[in-house]
């Protein structure tokens, strides 16, 4: 998700590492990662020539920053990164970062992929459903259970129910 965040930064414009670090820990604070795991990150896509330095800036005494941008492959990548997000959906943070690049895919072909993945969410919860109630009535089950149960049901319903603001955003 890191890389998805760093391309669809350089599609947007010119810009260097700390910046875009810095950008990203203000945007999804909830995002845990190092300062090594970022920079590796960076390095990986760079080495993949999917971004590439256009300039190096010297301020005064500070350390000299390297300006960097995407390439026309590394675009190719993002926007096959993005519909991945919506095709291999398996968190709802998973989506958290390609909703910030939706302007560099086509919103309709978006939905699309989303509404399958609601269906599927759909289908499999209502499924899992059915098993429990089935279990319950012909089984005592322990109110522990009961209890792991509700609440894994009450958040795929929250995460379907977001999901489902997503599509009528996206749309």
């Amino acid at each position: 998700m890191i890389r998805i965040y760093i391309l669809g930064m350089l599609a947007h414009s010119v810009d260097y590492p700390y910046n875009i670090r810095k950008k990203l820990m203000n945007a999804q604070p909830f995002i845990k990662i190092s300062e090594g795991k970022f920079y590796y990150d960076f390095e990986a896509l760079h080495k993949k020539n999917w971004i590439e330095p256009v300039q190096k800036l010297q301020e005064g005494s500070r350390p000299e920053k390297t300006l960097y941008r995407i390439t026309n492959e590394g675009r190719g990548h993002l926007v096959e990164e993005l519909y991945l997000c919506f095709q291999k959906y398996t968190e709802v943070a998973d989506l958290y970062i390609a909703i910030h690049f939706l302007n560099y895919i086509n919103k309709e072909e978006a939905a699309s992929i989303l509404k399958q993945t609601i269906q599927k969410e759909k289908e499999k919860w209502d499924t899992l459903k059915t098993k429990k109630e089935e279990k319950e009535k012909y089984n005592k089950v322990s109110d522990s259970s009961q209890l792991i149960a509700s609440h894994a049901f009450d958040k795929a319903e929250f995460n379907i129910k977001w999901l489902e603001r997503v599509l009528e955003f996206i749309k």
